[in-house]
């Protein structure tokens, strides 16, 4: 009996194994990919929308380009139709598109999908031989580790959404390959995707979907888009993860990879704008900026620039205090965070002490400000340099200012200056910048440390702390001070300490910005409660300086509309030298220097 079972089971196992042969298909297992339920669709637009943007491109020329930058903001529309229908030759096979996650969805810095994208003009399938070779057949083990399969997030992404009608009007035959990636990866994480989607489409057209200055007023945009033109028509961030003022620098820096990868780095501009310019509104805070361009075999213009934000005062105690420990350690910040975003340095006047001991703040003079260090802590997202070059420097003593410099070292923030020596002196490439603090430093020693500078071939730029508080008129004190810091080496002056905006000039060809006023600070005096920013731009051929106003209110800096920073600057030509004045009500001041 047990011998007619085995011979039993082993028959069965041999009419199992032979069905299986007699059934089995030629055809491969299923991948992970097939038979896929993730369809996607945009229907924040009518299409007629799109109808109207493609109408305007249809005497565009092909390029023969395969990357470029597009906005997802359909305002422009038209600019997104005419810049994608300059591209390729229109029978390419695969489209990459980079978008940011700008709703922060999904486990991971850098994400895709398979599926199929509803269009007014049709569907639009994904590459899934592309998305196998990038995420391997399971799902890992692909060419790019760090991407991931995520297909809830792009149910929300517009970045990508908003752009695959455009794809499926202008490459009809392509199919697409969706990647969204946060401003968290990693500078190589983000080399060895665009190092991966090269490897896998090399042929392909790669799309940056990119907004870019978002929520503020021209005076400031304005110079956030400058940085940003200046570092796409160089092809990369200059050996440093980007912080510009848009809505991906992760986006950005993946098509500066590929872009090197294929030698294709000259830039060509199809559109620069912003809602406000075109009147699409009036309220900074629902302005968006636009820069749209494709990238063709070439070299980058190599004009490698600096650009460094000047903000004045920073005090964090007495009023500032209360409200941070109210609210919370970033309430100063809250409004000015994309304002202080895009240049390669801020730097600002540190009015006071760092300690963990209790405030000594008073009403009246002698005021002693005492900065918690969790305080300071939060600043670092906003402001990468401080001077110490002030009158508050020693407000515990000198051994309070020793406490500081430690203190500053430990939240790895750099400082420059002190309330009795210019030194140290801050040194970016060849840029020096050197604090003086009138009431404590020697005249002497900072036009020594000046013309130590300048002889080693630096831009020098002193930051000087003088005058007279809550006067807005520069004093015959400044100006003499100032022509024998020319006189020793310096390029350029911008100061602090009145409490209020003074006037610029131009001495010898130098600029002097002689007061930025307060930026982060609690005084009621007329005038206290309006500070700017001045933004440096230098390259090879010369420099340019932004000025932006803010309103400081209850200690915390808000940008001002363009028609109120019309009148602040009407204010300061007022009190400027009169050859200025026309720069002035521009907001913008260019000088040469040597």
């Amino acid at each position: 009996m047990v011998l007619l079972k085995q011979i039993t089971m082993s028959f069965l196992v041999l009419v199992f194994f032979g069905l299986g042969i007699l059934f089995a298909s030629d055809e491969p297992e299923p991948n992970w990919f097939e038979n896929t339920t993730n369809h996607f669709s945009y229907d924040l637009a009518l299409p007629s929308l799109y109808e109207a943007a493609n109408a305007t491109a249809q005497s565009i020329d092909r390029t023969g380009a395969r990357s470029g930058i597009i906005a997802h903001h359909l305002l422009v529309g038209d600019k997104i139709a005419q810049t994608i229908s300059a591209l390729g030759n229109g029978r390419e096979k695969t489209v990459v598109i980079i978008s940011p996650n700008h709703f922060n969805l999904g486990r991971s810095v850098m994400q895709t999908t398979d599926g199929t994208w509803k269009t007014p003009f049709g569907d639009v399938e994904v590459d899934v031989d592309v998305l196998e070779e990038l995420l391997g057949t399971e799902g890992q083990g692909g060419s790019a580790p760090d991407l991931w399969y995520e297909p809830e997030t792009f149910k929300q992404e517009h970045g990508i959404s908003a752009i695959v009608p455009f794809v499926k009007v202008w490459f009809p035959r392509a199919r697409i390959v969706p990647i969204v990636v946060h401003d968290d990866a990693t500078s190589q994480q983000l080399v060895d995707l665009a190092r991966s989607i090269q490897s896998a489409a090399p042929r392909a057209v790669v799309l940056a979907s990119i907004d870019m200055s978002h929520n503020l007023p021209a005076h400031i945009q304005t110079v956030h888009d400058e940085m940003t033109m200046r570092t796409i028509e160089n092809g990369n961030c200059a050996d440093t993860s980007c912080n510009l003022e848009i809505d991906s620098n992760a986006a950005l820096e993946t098509l500066f990879t590929i872009n090197a990868l294929r030698e294709t780095q000259a830039w060509h501009l199809m559109h620069h704008g912003s809602s406000l310019a075109m009147g699409a509104t009036d309220d900074w805070w629902e302005n968006t900026s636009h820069i749209l361009g494709y990238f063709e075999r070439g070299k980058p213009i190599d004009e490698p620039f600096l650009s460094i934000q000047f903000v004045g005062d920073v005090m964090l105690d007495r009023g500032v205090r209360s409200k941070m420990e109210l609210q919370d350690v970033e309430y100063p910040w809250k409004e000015v965070q994309r304002y202080l975003q895009g240049a390669h340095l801020r730097v600002a006047n540190l009015e006071g002490t760092i300690s963990e001991e209790a405030s000594m703040a008073t009403e009246e003079p002698p005021f002693r400000f005492t900065f918690a260090p969790e305080f300071v802590e939060a600043l670092k997202p906003f402001i990468d340099v401080v001077s110490l070059a002030n009158n508050h420097s020693r407000d515990r003593d000198l051994e309070g200012e020793a406490v500081t410099q430690q203190w500053l070292d430990t939240l790895e923030i750099d400082w420059f200056g002190g309330y009795a020596t210019a030194e140290p002196v801050y040194r970016t490439g060849r840029v020096s910048i050197v604090g003086y603090h009138q009431f404590g430093t020697s005249l002497d020693e900072v036009e020594a440390v000046i013309q130590q500078e300048e002889l080693a071939g630096q831009f020098v730029i002193v930051f000087p702390h003088w005058g007279v508080e809550y006067v807005s008129v520069p004093q015959d004190g400044q100006r003499e001070l100032a022509k024998r810091m020319i006189q020793t080496g310096a390029d350029l002056i911008i100061g602090s300490h009145p409490h209020v905006i003074q006037g610029i000039e131009m001495i010898e060809s130098v600029p002097i910005i002689y007061s930025l006023g307060n930026f982060v600070f609690d005084q009621v005096e007329p005038g206290t409660d309006m500070g700017m920013s001045a933004t440096v731009l230098l390259d090879d051929l010369g420099g340019t300086i932004y000025l932006s106003p803010v309103a400081t209110i209850n200690g915390q800096p808000t940008p001002l509309s363009d028609d109120q920073a019309h009148l602040i600057f009407q204010n300061i030509a007022s009190l400027s030298s009169e050859n200025l004045e026309s720069r002035i009500l521009t907001g913008i001041i260019p000088f040469s220097y040597d």
